[in-house]
């Protein structure tokens, strides 16, 4: 609800972390005057879309050339917490909803000091359709992150079920001329790769927003990992590094009551777009009566796509390991063992035991790395 943010550029010295993005927020009319939703750097954990959460950071924000941190009002946002979803995958709201908190945190010369966060929005009065922001970060628990290369593709628009917002007249149309499409990219993992994140163009349409009032603002996609042709991942709708040794499937295929572990992952499906970046708008999506030269303009654009492999390597010093409720019944503990030998007077052979930790119950589970302060899961261990 609140929008897209965009990588620029960033920086680094000395523990200071600083990200400068670009923003296309969301408006929304309050009667006699318009306010404007910025999104925040962590991602809501709603339905089964994968969540991130953000920790704390300093925040400056621009308008062109002048600085309108000042004229933020207020913000909602969740705070991370080393709690369990109080509802399953298929809720919108599966934490305690989104505090409301009047905005009167500290103020320095980075900006305002933004809590650690699960997700959320900042509001301001006034319509603003770009915006700029600087984000400061001093970081704890740094991991080591080396990139391992990127792998070009293309992808072209989706064709299929599911919901498409206002431009549901022109996928119907679609679907009368042309048979579904939804293609899987192979990865490429180099050897030593445990996070992969994708780049991509927006769609140029938020076509989600029944209002019309951001028909024109741009929006991601929902981008799946996959380890065969039919089986799916969870949406992934942010542009944040995803491990790729756990993915968890899609809720409507999954056993339950938790989502599915997916068998290994070797492939992906493409941002879930009805129209391609770089088409014009055109009142035919919308009323579902294109002409077939639009309709083939759609169907046969191309949009880059480019797969980023990463190994991030954690630095578990004072973090709080937590054996996690692991998805349902279908998981099965890690592969990757670590062996130990008894000493030489008593070992008659050698065992080797898997890198997770049993409940009372005595099934083991894997573990999650977190953050004690900002209750941020910054590592896992299958």
């Amino acid at each position: 609800s609140g929008g897209i943010t965009q990588f620029v550029s960033s920086s680094y010295t000395q523990g200071c972390l600083r990200l400068t993005v670009r923003i296309y927020p969301r408006r929304v009319w309050a009667g006699d005057h318009w306010r404007t939703k910025v999104p925040l750097l962590g991602q809501f954990p709603m339905y089964d879309h994968m969540s991130s959460s953000a920790p704390e950071m300093w925040l400056r924000l621009y308008h062109g050339s002048s600085e309108i941190t000042n004229a933020i009002r207020w913000a909602n946002y969740l705070a991370p917490d080393l709690t369990l979803p109080q509802a399953g995958a298929a809720e919108y709201t599966r934490y305690s909803a989104l505090q409301r908190t009047v905005f009167s945190f500290p103020k320095g010369p980075d900006g305002i000091l933004l809590p650690a966060n699960w997700g959320g929005t900042l509001t301001l009065y006034g319509d603003y359709a770009e915006l700029r922001a600087t984000f400061t970060i001093y970081l704890t628990h740094r991991p080591r992150v080396f990139y391992l290369g990127t792998q070009q593709a293309t992808f072209q628009s989706y064709i299929g079920p599911g919901n498409v917002g206002r431009f549901q007249p022109l996928m119907n149309q679609l679907r009368q001329h042309y048979p579904d499409r939804h293609p899987r990219i192979m990865l490429n993992i180099p050897t030593g790769a445990n996070y992969i994140m994708f780049t991509y163009p927006p769609m140029p349409f938020d076509v989600y927003d029944y209002t019309g009032d951001n028909l024109f603002r741009p929006i991601a996609g929902t981008v799946r990992l996959a380890p065969d042709p039919g089986m799916l991942s969870q949406d992934l709708v942010h542009g944040g590094a995803f491990p790729l040794q756990v993915a968890w499937q899609d809720a409507d295929q999954s056993a339950g009551p938790y989502l599915s572990l997916l068998p290994p992952v070797d492939r992906l499906t493409p941002p879930e777009y009805v129209v391609p970046s770089g088409i014009a708008y055109n009142p035919c999506f919308e009323q579902g009566n294109c002409p077939k030269s639009v309709l083939e303009e759609i169907y046969n654009s191309t949009m880059p796509l480019y797969i980023i492999y990463l190994r991030v390597e954690t630095n578990a010093t004072g973090l709080l390991p937590i054996p996690l409720r692991m998805a349902d019944d279908t998981w099965h503990p890690s592969l990757n063992r670590m062996g130990y030998l008894l000493p030489a007077n008593l070992a008659t052979e050698r065992i080797f035991l898997p890198l997770v930790i049993s409940f009372p119950t005595g099934k083991p589970h894997p573990l999650g790395l977190f953050d004690p302060t900002s209750k941020r899961m910054v590592g896992y261990l299958p």
